[in-house]
């Protein structure tokens, strides 16, 4: 029998997937089927799964920082978050596909292939172990290193400039700056931890 948490993971994956989903077909279907208008729904989908990581990566430092209520209920609810993520990186996943299905003329570099493909593997294994039975047969230790290394590869495609030139780029800044925060909230939530457990050592 299926548990209460797996149903809700579920019900919120497709949930969002079918939102999401049906969003980008409703845009889609009222106006031209060429590539400027193809991304539109590709860069809403990335915007999306990115405010949603940002708050998957605050959610613990905050909670440190603060302890308010609805910091609480944030870190309650981080692993549907992650579930939400997977399900708009998958719609975001399928309207991709879909642009360079129907433009056999388009490429993609190999590097941008091969690190996209890396962290879809990484979200799709972060997602199969959001569920109960996946994650105590995975172990704690080995669940944290995976999901750790699922946040960095999040910032890595979401947070880190391309070049020199996208520090100047307000597309590119609309990602950055809130990353980029996210990061300094982590430090300090890391930083106060440090200095509790050193005062709380013997002298």
């Amino acid at each position: 029998m299926m548990s209460a948490s797996s149903r809700r993971n579920w019900q919120v994956f497709f949930g969002a997937l079918f939102i999401t989903g049906i969003l980008s077909v409703a845009w889609l279907s009222r106006v031209d089927f060429i590539d400027a208008n193809m991304l539109v729904p590709i860069r809403h989908t990335a915007q999306l799964a990115f405010a949603i990581y940002i708050l998957i990566l605050v959610a613990r430092p905050l909670q440190q920082l603060l302890r308010k209520p609805w910091t609480a209920k944030l870190l309650r609810n981080r692993r549907l978050l992650g579930v939400a993520f997977a399900a708009v990186m998958t719609t975001h996943l399928l309207l991709i596909a879909m642009r360079f299905g129907s433009q056999p003329e388009l490429t993609y570099p190999l590097g941008n292939l091969l690190v996209g493909a890396g962290a879809y593997g990484i979200f799709y294994l972060m997602l199969i172990t959001s569920f109960d039975g996946p994650t105590k047969a995975l172990g704690r230790r080995r669940w944290k290193i995976l999901h750790n290394t699922g946040l960095i590869w999040g910032g890595i495609i979401f947070g880190l400039p391309r070049s020199v030139a996208d520090l100047s780029d307000p597309d590119y800044l609309k990602l950055g700056i809130p990353f980029l925060l996210a990061i300094v909230i982590r430090f300090i939530a890391w930083r106060r931890s440090i200095q509790r457990d050193s005062s709380r050592s013997p002298a």
